[in-house]
Parts: structure tokens; C-alpha cells; sequence
């Protein structure tokens, strides 16, 4: 896909048959066993498609409607600049819609916001990806509980320890935010708005894994993030009443209910607070409409995933905006059109990542990165989990991989499981953004299936940086444990 300029697609399939024939001639795999894992990877990709399929569809709702025109007047009202939109979208509201939902939601709603203020094809995808620098505390933390389960780390540990590790990598990212946002000229403008942002991030994650829950952290961040970003920049304008205005003159806007306009996204966010926080409602939901298949440990709480919160708010916006058959059929029309790429795409990434797993393969590639760097680990441990994170474009998927492989690492090696556990639940997470299957989620939504390999080139080196810092931040942490 980078090299040959494939699209996901077709990369996706071509990857999918390379590692079965793999798998069959050179690791001994059946091909009862290796049918049985691309069973398991597909069911596994449904609950990823019935998110995106029905997040493009109040997408394409909300612009038949004219509401997301609405939006953007209303998100120019706190932030005039493109700069400050990306801070704001992307730095701050990304974490906290990733940590409210996960599965990789924050793409799905930054990126119609994107393109609704004006924002190049290429600038959404960028930005909309870089919603994802706080999937460690993803889906409620669901990633980094499953690495504790498996690794036998402390959570209150593991969230502690992965937020220090994340500390460098906010303040990287909103650094890196609005130099595509904004122009690179304009970190130097809004270098204290990025300071506001990384540092409240850094402080309310890792407060809040030690004091109060690792699985509220990212919420926590992300809103304290958005709301103090908000009300720095009205107070920094109310002291020099004056407001940057070059967004203005870039965006073409509608005036409208902005408020009207949020209905949909507020149904979406009460519905999933209330569900995951509210014990009786979570029995209820968790027990009504579940699909599951045990011979393949394949689960789909259809009421549940955020995927019927999305469709809650797809009704309302019908509802609110009295849509036309007409223009449900064109949405629905739209939808299917840009989900089709996606839904190939990412079934065959993720059929791929369960071949390997299943047949040995990514234990196999992990062992003998290993033993080539032996005492050296601690610099490999971070690569392993990024390898993870890539193939599967899963926090919870990779660290099902490689947490207990981290773990009996560090028992080899005499060495903190805590230290290797983070370097796997960061790395992995952070990895998730490059990830084939987040590109061609991203790529549908910004019609731009079939330029997947383009934005790969322009999205690694972000993340390679990532992971430089990552590997820094776990060697530095290793002089503490």
C-alpha cells in the first residue's frame, strides 16, 4: 500500500492471502484451523463496520440537513482560527470522544467537522487520526484493562505509569496539530495555547489513574482539556479584545442553530455515558440483542456498542430535521458508497492480524526480535507493542497479542512487568493511528479510498516520532523501577 500506492482494498486482500498461504507452508497451519481464524477476524471486524456504517450515515444525515454548516458556524464562534479548530477538535475533544466510545469514533466525527470548516481532504485525514493520541484510555480504558489482566500488572499502576509515558507524546501531538492545522509558523503563535492543552491532558490523566479511576481518565482529560482550552482563549480575548480572524475568511458559513445542531451528538454522548455508567442500565443493555458466537469468541452487544448510539442520533437528526425519502435515500445511497472500501479494507486487515496470531506468526516475529537484542529488550519491548498495534488497529487486539509475551519477557530478564506493560499498552495505542484499518476508516469518510498508501506515507513518520519518544520515555522510566 506505501510503496506500490495499492489501495487499502486491495491491500487488504492481497495481505489477507499472502499471510494464509504463509501461514499453511510455513508454519504448518490446517486449513480447518486457518479458516477458523479468518472466521473469528471477520465477526471481529463487524463490530468495527457497524460503528462506521452507521457513523457515516448520521454524517451524511447531518450535511443533507445542512446542520454540520451550522456546526461549523458554531465551532468558529469559540475558535476563529484553523489552528485553534485543530487544538480544539483534535487535541482536546479527540480524547475525550475516543475515551467516551473508542472503536475509533473520534475519526468518525472529527473528520465531517473537518471538512465542514473548510480543511483540505489531506489536513482532515491527518487531523481527524490524530484524535487517536489517547486510546490507552480508549472505550473506557478497555485496551489497558485487558494488558492488566493478562500481564497481572495493578490497573491504578499500569494507568499511572502509561500516563507519564504519554506525557511527551501530548505535548508532541498538539505541537504537531497545529503545524498541519495551522502552518508551522503558527506554533510559535499558539505555543501557549498548546502548553494549556498538553499540560492539562497530561496532569488530569495521570490524576485521575491515581486518585480516582484509570477508566474515567481519558473522559476526564479530554472534557477538562476542551473546557479550560475554551475558557482560556475567552479570557485571553476579553484581555486583548481582539480574535485572530484568518478562519473566517477561509470558511463558508450558514448561520444557524447551532445548539439545534448538537441534538444529534448530545443523544450520541448522554446515550453512552448513561449505558456504560449506569449499573442497572449497563445489565440491561449488555443482556438484550447480543450476538454472540463462543467457538470463535465473538461477542456483539448490539444495544451496547456505541454503534446503536449512532444510530439513536441518526433518528433524531431525521427527526429533528424532518429528512424526506428523497433525502434518506440519497444519505443511505452516500453511505453505502463510502462504507463499501472501508468494511473490504478493514475485514481484511483484521482477518490477517487473526491468521498471524492464530498461526503462530506474530509470536514468532516477537520471539526473534527478542533474542536479537536480548538484555537490550527494554528498546525492542515498545517496537513489538507498535508492531501490534499497526497490524491490528487495536489497542484491546494488540494487547491480547503481546501482554502476557511482554510479561514472561520481563520474568526472563528479571526486569519490572509494570515497565514492559506500559511500554506495550502506549506504544500499541499510539501505533493504532498508522494502522491500514484506521487509514481506510479515515479514507471513506473524506472520499478518498484509493489514496490510502498517499496518507500512510504522510501519517508513519508522525508515528515513528511517536515511538522514538515512547521507547525514550520507557528507558527513562526504567531508572525509577
Amino acid at each position: 500500500m506505501v510503496w506500490l500506492k495499492m489501495s487499502a482494498l486491495y491491500t487488504a486482500v492481497c495481505s489477507y492471502g499472502l499471510a494464509f498461504v504463509l501461514a499453511f507452508f510455513s508454519f504448518d497451519a490446517s486449513v480447518q484451523n486457518l479458516f477458523h481464524f479468518s472466521v473469528r477476524g471477520m465477526l471481529l471486524a463487524v463490530t468495527v463496520i457497524y460503528v462506521l456504517g452507521l457513523g457515516l450515515f448520521l454524517y451524511n444525515l447531518l450535511n443533507e440537513s445542512g446542520a454540520m454548516n451550522m456546526m461549523s458556524y458554531g465551532l468558529s464562534r469559540f475558535c476563529r482560527s484553523q489552528a485553534e479548530q485543530g487544538l480544539l477538535i483534535s487535541a482536546a475533544l479527540g480524547p475525550f470522544l475516543e475515551a467516551v466510545s473508542g472503536f475509533g469514533i473520534a475519526v468518525v466525527i472529527a473528520a465531517p467537522l473537518y471538512l465542514s470548516l473548510g480543511f483540505s481532504a489531506k489536513k482532515t485525514m491527518m487531523l481527524s487520526l490524530l484524535t487517536q493520541s489517547a486510546v490507552p484510555w480508549g472505550a473506557l480504558a478497555i485496551g489497558t484493562v485487558i494488558n492488566t489482566e493478562l500481564s497481572g500488572v495493578p490497573l491504578h499502576q499500569l494507568g499511572e505509569y502509561s500516563a507519564m509515558a504519554s506525557t511527551p507524546l501530548f505535548l508532541f501531538y498538539a505541537v504537531v496539530i497545529v503545524a498541519i492545522s495551522g502552518g508551522k509558523k503558527s506554533i510559535r503563535q499558539y505555543f501557549d495555547s498548546i502548553i494549556v492543552v498538553s499540560f492539562v491532558l497530561s496532569f488530569v490523566t495521570w490524576a485521575s489513574s491515581v486518585y480516582i479511576s484509570t477508566e474515567l481518565a481519558g473522559v476526564l482529560a479530554g472534557g477538562a482539556a476542551t473546557f479550560l482550552l475554551i475558557v482560556y482563549w475567552k479570557l485571553k480575548a476579553s484581555i486583548s479584545q481582539k480574535r485572530g480572524k484568518a478562519a473566517a475568511a477561509h470558511v463558508v458559513i450558514r448561520r444557524g442553530n447551532f445548539w439545534k445542531a448538537m441534538i444529534p451528538y448530545a443523544v450520541l454522548t448522554i446515550y453512552i455515558f448513561v449505558s456504560h455508567f449506569s449499573a442497572a442500565c449497563k445489565r440491561i443493555v449488555t443482556s438484550i440483542l447480543v450476538i454472540q458466537w463462543p467457538e470463535y469468541h465473538f461477542r456483539l452487544e448490539l444495544l451496547y456498542s456505541p454503534g446503536f448510539a449512532l444510530f439513536l442520533a441518526s433518528l433524531t437528526a431525521i427527526w429533528l430535521y424532518r429528512l424526506t425519502s428523497v433525502q434518506l435515500k440519497t444519505c443511505v445511497e452516500k453511505t453505502i458508497k463510502q462504507v463499501y472500501p472501508a468494511v473490504i479494507a478493514t475485514t481484511g486487515f483484521i482477518a490477517m492480524s487473526s491468521v498471524m496470531e492464530g498461526a503462530g506468526m506474530t509470536n514468532f516475529l516477537a520471539a526473534n526480535i527478542a533474542a536479537l537484542v536480548g538484555s537490550w529488550f527494554i528498546i525492542a519491548s515498545p517496537l513489538i507493542g507498535a508492531i501490534s498495534g499497526f497490524m491490528s488497529g487495536s489497542n484491546s487486539a494488540a494487547n491480547a497479542m503481546f501482554s502476557h509475551f511482554q510479561s514472561t519477557m520481563a520474568e526472563q530478564l528479571h526486569s519490572p512487568a509494570l515497565l514492559y506493560a506500559t511500554a506495550q499498552n502506549v506504544s500499541a495505542s499510539n501505533m493504532t493511528m498508522a494502522s491500514p484499518s484506521r487509514i481506510a476508516l479515515a479514507a471513506s469518510i473524506t472520499n478518498q479510498s484509493g489514496h490510502e498508501g498517499q496518507f500512510v506515507r504522510d501519517i508513519l513518520p508522525i508515528a515513528f516520532a511517536a515511538l522514538l519518544i515512547i521507547t525514550s520515555s520507557i528507558v527513562g522510566l526504567g531508572f525509577f523501577l
